[in-house]
C-alpha cells in the first residue's frame, strides 16, 4: 500500500515534499515558502561578495549557478522587484497565477512511490540546496515579498524537481526553457491583460465607439492588407495611454500604466465622447490603410495626445467646447501618404513608399503638427502639395 511506502523515507534525513512523479528524473511537488526557502537559498546570495566571504554553502551554489544559470544583471535583477510585487498581489486576493519553478539537482534524490498512481514524496536530504534553472527570478522576488510582507510565506508554490541529471543536461535545459519558447506578439499580451487600468479602458472604448466595435486585432503586432479590422488592440491602448497622459505616454510602450485614482469612470466618458467625434469627422481616412497615415500607430498616439486637454475641462459645456476646438484642427488635414508628412510621419522608401515611423520616434512630430497652429508643419500637413 502506498502508506507502506513512505515509510522508507525518514523525516530525520531531511525535507520531504509530496507530490506525482513524473519519471525517474521529474517530480512535481508543493510546499509552502518556508520549506522552499530551506531547499533553494536566494540566488542573489550567491552574487553578494560578503555572503559569499561568509559562507561555504554560498560559494559552491555560486558554482553550479555559474554552470546552468546567468547573474542577476541588468532587466533580470529589475523584474524581482515587480515580481515581488505580483506575488504579493496574489496573497492579497488577486486573481493570476506564477508558473511553476524549476529546481535542479545534479544527485538522485530518493523516492516513496505509490507503484500505481505514482504518487507520493520526494526526499531532499538536509544541506542539499539546489538550483533553479528556470523561475529563478520568482524565486528571488519571494524571498523579497517574504521580507516586504511575511505573511506571503503561507502561500503553496509549485516546484518541478529535476534530479539525477548532468550539469550539461541543466545547461541545455536552461536553453530551451529560455530561448526556444515563442512569447507572444503585443497585441496578444495586451488583449489577455484584464489587470491593467488602460488596457480596461482600451476594451471599454473599443466596445462603445461605434466605429471600433469588433474592428479591433487583438491577435495581429501589425495588420496586413487583407484584414478587416481598422487597427490593433496594441495600437488602440497606445491612443489610450497619451490621451490619459498626453503625448508624454508614448514612454510607457505596453508597460502598465496608471490611470488618475477615482477618476476611472469620467475618463473612460471623456475618452468615448473624443474617440467618437474623431471617428466620425476622420472615418473615412482611418479606413483607407493603404493610402492614408491616419490610423498608424504614431498617428493615432498623436490623436489621443490631441484629446488629452478634455480630462481637465470644468463640467460636460467646457469639455464640449475643447471637443469641437480640437476637432476643428483636424478638419483640413491631408491624410494622405503624401510629401506633406515626410520628415513628420515618416519616410519614402526607394522604392517610393510612404512608411511612418514607431510611436516613440515620430509621435511627438506628428503631434506638433496636429495640434500647434503656430507650427511650419500644422500648415505643411494641411496643404494640397504632395
Amino acid at each position: 500500500m502506498f502508506a507502506d511506502s513512505t515509510a522508507r523515507l525518514n523525516p530525520t534525513e531531511g525535507h520531504i515534499l509530496a507530490g506525482v512523479q513524473i519519471d525517474e528524473h521529474r517530480f512535481l511537488a508543493r510546499v509552502k515558502s518556508p520549506q522552499l526557502f530551506q531547499i533553494a537559498p536566494d540566488p542573489r546570495d550567491t552574487e553578494d561578495k560578503r555572503k559569499l566571504a561568509a559562507s561555504k554553502d554560498a560559494q559552491d551554489l555560486r558554482e553550479i549557478r555559474l554552470k546552468v544559470q546567468r547573474l542577476f544583471e541588468g532587466a533580470k535583477a529589475k523584474n524581482v522587484g515587480a515580481q515581488a510585487d505580483y506575488v504579493i498581489s496574489l496573497h492579497n486576493g488577486q486573481p493570476g497565477i506564477t508558473p511553476t519553478i524549476i529546481l535542479y539537482s545534479e544527485a538522485p534524490l530518493e523516492t516513496a512511490l505509490d507503484p500505481q498512481m505514482s504518487v507520493g514524496t520526494v526526499l531532499i536530504p538536509y544541506g542539499v540546496k539546489l538550483v533553479a534553472i528556470d523561475g529563478e527570478t520568482q524565486l528571488a522576488a519571494r524571498y523579497e515579498a517574504a521580507n516586504r510582507m511575511p505573511e506571503t510565506k503561507d502561500s503553496a508554490v509549485a516546484v518541478y524537481i529535476c534530479k539525477g541529471l548532468g550539469n550539461a543536461w541543466a545547461r541545455q535545459a536552461f536553453h530551451d526553457l529560455n530561448v526556444l519558447g515563442v512569447r507572444p506578439n503585443a497585441a496578444v499580451s495586451i488583449g489577455m491583460d484584464a489587470r491593467d487600468p488602460l488596457t480596461r479602458l482600451t476594451s471599454d472604448l473599443e466596445a462603445r465607439v461605434p466605429f471600433f466595435e469588433g474592428r479591433i486585432s487583438r491577435t495581429r503586432r501589425q495588420l496586413r492588407a487583407s484584414d478587416p479590422e481598422v487597427t490593433t488592440i496594441s495600437a488602440l491602448r497606445g491612443a489610450c495611454v497619451t490621451f490619459v497622459h498626453g503625448i508624454g505616454g508614448t514612454k510607457y510602450g505596453a508597460r502598465p500604466v496608471p490611470l488618475p485614482a477615482g477618476r476611472e469612470a469620467a475618463v473612460l466618458e471623456a475618452a468615448v465622447e473624443w474617440w467618437r467625434g474623431v471617428t466620425g469627422l476622420i472615418g473615412d481616412a482611418l479606413e483607407n490603410r493603404d493610402d492614408t497615415v491616419a490610423s498608424a500607430p504614431a498617428v493615432l498616439s498623436a490623436l489621443g495626445a490631441m484629446g488629452h486637454p478634455l480630462l481637465a475641462a470644468d463640467g460636460p459645456d467646457q469639455r464640449r467646447r475643447g471637443l469641437n476646438a480640437q476637432l476643428a484642427k483636424l478638419e483640413a488635414v491631408d491624410w494622405a501618404r503624401g510629401r506633406q508628412w515626410e520628415g513628420i510621419a515618416g519616410k519614402f522608401t526607394p522604392k517610393g513608399a510612404f512608411t511612418v515611423g514607431g510611436s516613440k520616434e515620430t509621435a511627438h512630430a506628428i503631434f506638433g503638427a496636429l495640434n500647434d497652429e503656430t507650427s511650419a508643419p500644422y500648415a505643411r500637413i494641411r496643404s494640397s502639395t504632395t
